[in-house]
């Protein structure tokens, strides 16, 4: 049971009076310490960090997630060592995980404008700059590098690939030859140069780099096949004629030319169409001076000599269509008149080859739409007219086969089963055809799409989250060179377009050789799935069980689990270096930092 109990109101409060007494005395003692010890407090001002303490400190509150804290600290240890660049360097690092990117490039340009040669800076910056979009002040500064980092081939192929995508052709083969240059064993880095040779249109050294691999790869080389396609390319087999090729003008047609060409142009149709060759002849004679690959201009002017008597002159005309954008029926029809003009000039031989050729293209074309209904206008070659031409020609060249002008009305016909046995036997005679080599199938051919905005080797990597629970990965100490000592190299990607399911990825490295065998055996592995909607990710690439070899490193990226020509659609390349050899640095702790802001 509680009672409640008061104090007699004539009694004094003798206790609640000494209560006061005492706090007044205790403030009092408090002013008078506060009085004494603030200006002391203020006389020594805040603690010293130096510059080891600042930057352990600053990266512990970093990879807890305290950013501000982070920065505080390193605020304080840059006023403390003003010309710490260890410190700049690490503000830079925090701001680049921070979405922050134009401060971090200002805080590694603090740092290069004291210290330009910085390697690990400019990479960092590089990095930031690749990230954020800026395409040719990310290739400056990879230029940059190179110009610091000349012996290393893996910047200067980077470089040459970086321009590639720009379009900027011309001064993308000057860095493949200087990355050639560098590693002149690795045969099949000599594709790119035939490409970059062949895509500004000098088919010359093209096919001399192409030589050059065909008389040097070991014989089975997974090489074979791609130089081999990149051959007939060169030899006109399709219409790609190289990226500098231009169907319409070529590239220093100025304005004024644009209009002239434009203007003439119905000119020289009317004169021709109205038989008027000779008034038609110099105004054609222009338009192909104003734009050479025209085909219809150089088509016309072939039938314009032809019709003034000037066979000689005309024939050259017909046989450019071979090599212009021309349509298959100007292509024949080119043919057939060059064959007449080779009649008119009693080249016997000549003509009659033209005439052949036409001749086996008709019954082709006869036998294969067989059973076809062509559309109404269809135009095709005449093959009785054309037999009419062999015969004319036959007898001035006795040596000649005599092709009929029809087939025979007796051609054996050949049952399915019959067909299929032959087939058959035929294909046990054949060996069978090796698949593209995926370590080959991207160098040497026009190979600029791939799934992925920018891929950059990191010795760490961090990942940022957003509100929206989309998440960023984001590459810690970006490099292309890493110590024999390396734990583990991280991949860092960000795709073109977020996933549209979950895709799964895989990552497959190799030592480059100068001789690529043919069993490759992989040293390095990883593989990743992207959800829905995500676009950032990273490989781990673990060193072999024995360890780091120095050499150059090639990862080949495909779309799957299963590794193939087919489904490759990017390839990233390293370089691992002796430790004793490597620049400066810190090893990192290899595992990622989760880090959400």
């Amino acid at each position: 049971m509680f009672m409640k109990r008061y104090l007699p109101c004539h009694m004094p409060n003798a206790f609640l009076q000494r209560r006061h007494q005492y706090i007044a005395m205790v403030v009092g003692l408090s002013l008078v310490a506060m009085l004494i010890i603030v200006p002391l407090a203020f006389a020594s001002g805040p603690e010293f960090l130096s510059e080891e303490t600042a930057a352990e400190r600053a990266k512990g509150a970093w990879k807890n997630g305290a950013i501000n804290g982070a920065l505080d600290i390193l605020d304080q240890g840059i006023q403390d060592n003003p010309d710490s660049l260890t410190l700049h360097k690490l503000r830079g690092d925090v701001l680049a995980t921070t979405r922050r990117s134009r401060e971090a490039i200002e805080a590694y340009e603090s740092v290069l404008s004291r210290k330009p040669t910085a390697l690990d800076v400019r990479w960092a910056k590089w990095s930031v700059l690749v990230r954020s979009g800026q395409a040719d002040e990310s290739i400056a500064e990879l230029q940059r590098i190179a110009t610091l980092d000349g012996q290393n081939p893996l910047i200067h192929l980077r470089v040459a690939q970086e321009l590639r995508k720009l379009d900027r052709l011309e001064k993308s083969l000057e860095s493949y030859k200087q990355a050639v240059q560098l590693a002149p064993d690795l045969l099949n880095w000599r594709l790119g140069l035939a490409r970059a040779y062949f895509d500004v249109l000098d088919y010359q050294h093209a096919h001399d780099e192409l030589q050059y691999v065909l008389e040097r790869m070991p014989p089975g080389s997974p090489l074979e096949l791609p130089v081999k396609n990149l051959l007939s390319v060169l030899y006109g087999s399709g219409k790609d004629r190289g990226r500098r090729f231009s169907r319409i003008f070529t590239p220093d047609t100025t304005a004024e030319e644009l209009k002239e060409w434009a203007y003439i142009r119905a000119d020289a149709w009317s004169l021709f169409t109205q038989g008027r060759y000779a008034e038609a002849e110099p105004v054609l004679r222009r338009l192909l001076a104003l734009n050479p690959r025209d085909p219809t201009a150089t088509r016309q002017l072939g039938l314009t000599l032809m019709e003034l008597g000037r066979c000689e002159e005309a024939i050259p005309f017909f046989r450019q269509l071979a090599t212009s954008d021309a349509t298959d029926e100007e292509y024949a029809d080119a043919i057939f008149r060059a064959g007449q003009c080779l009649v008119e000039l009693e080249r016997w031989s000549e003509a009659l080859a033209h005439f052949q050729a036409l001749h086996e293209a008709a019954v082709t074309f006869e036998e294969t739409n067989k059973n076809v209904q062509l559309p109404p206008d269809t135009r095709v070659l005449d093959k009785e007219k054309l037999a009419q031409w062999i015969e004319k020609v036959r007898p001035h060249v006795p040596e000649a086969d005599r092709i009929p002008s029809k087939a025979p009305s007796d051609s054996i016909r050949i049952s399915e089963e019959e067909l299929l046995a032959m087939y058959a036997e035929m294909a046990a005679q054949v060996p069978p055809q090796r698949g593209l080599d995926e370590r080959a199938s991207l160098m040497g051919r026009d190979a600029d799409f791939s799934w992925f905005r920018f891929v950059i080797p990191a010795s760490n990597v961090m990942r940022d989250d957003f509100q929206t629970g989309e998440h960023e990965f984001i590459p810690i100490d970006a490099e292309a060179s890493f110590p024999t000592t390396q734990r583990e190299i991280y991949l860092v990607f960000r795709l073109l377009t977020a996933s549209y399911d979950a895709v799964p990825l895989t990552a497959q490295c190799f030592l480059e050789a100068s001789e690529i065998t043919t069993e490759p055996r992989g040293l390095a592995q990883d593989h990743v799935i992207m959800s829905m909607n995500d676009q950032s990710g990273y490989f781990m690439v673990s060193p072999p069980e024995t360890g780091w070899t120095s050499g150059l490193y090639r990862c080949g990226l495909f779309v799957g689990e299963q590794t193939s020509a087919d489904t490759q659609v990017d390839e990233v390349r390293f370089r691992i270096i002796e430790a004793s050899l490597s620049s400066v640095r810190t090893q990192k702790e290899s595992k990622p930092t989760d880090h959400t802001l």
